[in-house]
Order: C-alpha cells, then sequence, then structure tokens
C-alpha cells in the first residue's frame, strides 16, 4: 500500500499544489489523503491511481470552498505561496512541477470556482480525458466540456502566458529590472516594461504593498522609483527560478524577504508577480 502511494505521490502534490497554492496546505491534503489510502483493501481497489486522484481531488475542492471566505477578506492581491528553485524542493515535489507551473497561471485560476479549478487543472495541465474527470466532480462530461471551453475563453480576454522561456536572454532582462528599481531609474524600467505591463504585489497585510493591480508601463516604473528612496542599502538580490520560471530574490539583513515572478512579452515583462508576505516565504527564511 505504501509503496503504490509512493509511486503516485509526486502526482499528488502537484495537483493539490496547483489548486490551493500553497505548499504547506497542498502536503497536508496530500498526507490526507495517505491516511485514507491505508483504511483501504488494495486488492478492492481496481485502479489505485485513479482513487488517489480523486480523493486528492475532492479533498481539495473541499479546501477551496472552505478557504473562499478567508481569500474575499485577504488584504490585497492575493498571490500563489512561490515555489522557488524547484530543483531545491523534495524530489517528489519538484517532479510534479512541470512547465506550466507560472505564476500567472496560478494567479489566472483564482477566477475560477473550486469545482472548475479542479476540471481545467485535470485537463490543461495533467491532460485527463473528460470520461475520466466527470465522476471525480461529479459533473457530467459535457458540463465538463463546457468548464474548460468557458475558462479558456475567460483567460484569453485576460493577460496571455509569458510567451518566453527562460533563457540568459530573460535572465539578463530581470537583472536590468532589478538594477532599475534599485536606482529609481525611471528611463531604464520604461525600456524594459511593456506599454501594458502589470505589477501584482502580495503582502497580505504583514508588510507594505500596494492593495490593487498597478497598470501601465508609466505607472509601474513611478511606483518603483517612489520606493527607491526605502530601498535598503543592506538588499541583496538574487536571480533564481520561480515556479519553474525566472524570477527574483531581495533579502534584507533584518530578514525581509521578496520574491518576484516575472512574464515576458518578446524581450520586455509584461507582468510582475512580487509576493513579500512572510507567511507565504517562511520557507525562505522570511523574518517578520
Amino acid at each position: 500500500m505504501t509503496d503504490l502511494f509512493t509511486g503516485h505521490r509526486a502526482l499528488l502534490f502537484g495537483i493539490a499544489y496547483r489548486m490551493i497554492g500553497n505548499v504547506a496546505e497542498a502536503e497536508d491534503l496530500v498526507q490526507e489523503t495517505f491516511v485514507r489510502w491505508q483504511k483501504q483493501k488494495v486488492e478492492e481497489i481496481g485502479r489505485p491511481k485513479a482513487w488517489l486522484v480523486a480523493t486528492l481531488t475532492r479533498l481539495g475542492i473541499d479546501y477551496l470552498r472552505s478557504a473562499r471566505h478567508r481569500r474575499e477578506e485577504y488584504v490585497g492581491v492575493w498571490l500563489p505561496e512561490p515555489l522557488v528553485d524547484p530543483a531545491a524542493t523534495a524530489p517528489d515535489q519538484a517532479a510534479a512541477l512541470g512547465d506550466s507551473l507560472g505564476m500567472a497561471f496560478l494567479f489566472m485560476l483564482e477566477a475560477l470556482g473550486p469545482v472548475e479549478r479542479a476540471v481545467f487543472l485535470l485537463r490543461e495541465a495533467f491532460d485527463y480525458d473528460y470520461a475520466e474527470i466527470a465522476p471525480i466532480v461529479g459533473r457530467s462530461e459535457a458540463a465538463c466540456r463546457q468548464i474548460v471551453s468557458r475558462a479558456k475563453n475567460h483567460f484569453a480576454r485576460r493577460e496571455p502566458a509569458s510567451d518566453a522561456a527562460p533563457s540568459p536572454k530573460t535572465e539578463r532582462i530581470v537583472q536590468r529590472f532589478m538594477a532599475a528599481c534599485a536606482t529609481g531609474d525611471i528611463a531604464e524600467l520604461l525600456a524594459v516594461l511593456t506599454d501594458d505591463a502589470v505589477l501584482y504585489t502580495d503582502g497580505g497585510g504583514r508588510v507594505r504593498s500596494a492593495l490593487r493591480p498597478i497598470c501601465s508601463a508609466d505607472h509601474v516604473s513611478r511606483f518603483f522609483a517612489g520606493i527607491q528612496r526605502r530601498w535598503p542599502v543592506d538588499a541583496t538580490i538574487t536571480l533564481a527560478r520561480v515556479n519553474g520560471e525566472v524570477g527574483a530574490i531581495v533579502r534584507r539583513v533584518d530578514g525581509r524577504v521578496s520574491v518576484s515572478a516575472f512574464a515576458f512579452q518578446g524581450d520586455r515583462i509584461r507582468a510582475i508577480y512580487t509576493v513579500s508576505n512572510p507567511d507565504k516565504l517562511r520557507r525562505l527564511g522570511a523574518g517578520p
């Protein structure tokens, strides 16, 4: 029983994290799935993988329903807990990440309800057939198809996914951006941002952050130029993989940490996702 579960643990974590955007709580869902699995008789389960995925997904749906109020009351923009440098996470977690786990994708999923999110993820991120998805979520195949179609149409009207894969080129763009933030160089900021660039900041009410998205290159560049005078001289900036994409970590000697992920359009930054809520950065040693 344990060996069968271990063989699918990476997949279960991948689904759970994508559904709820929190590492510790995703691990809790995986553990609860294991507890329920231990109570089963394996010879009575024809398809162990299907049973595990169905159980984990239903737990995720229940979690999202119970967490809806907390997220509606969240202070400012809610962003997922970033996965920084997946190669440094547990091997079973890293194997489940894939190439489609960008911060932009996870942020867009917030527009979907619990069942819709589960259907969309199982279909689009894990390539499940509608015949497999329908009994998991208690909907018909036709209803699941409609859910995915509506979600795609909704996302198409919003910002598209980044069109640039991580590369030395995108790393240089991020380096230019971070250097311009540190110096307050508006001209340089405008040079690396698309005209319709958007900044999302998540402080969770714990640290200062913009409570709403900041739109347009002009407003974003002025925002960073405005806070440049408070930019800590003791801060260190490190490039890292954030959810598998190019990102940056800013650390201060007082323990404060922020993590930024980026979406690109051509050779410019189209969206910035910055998490500074210490509750979401404890794995990085974030202080109060």
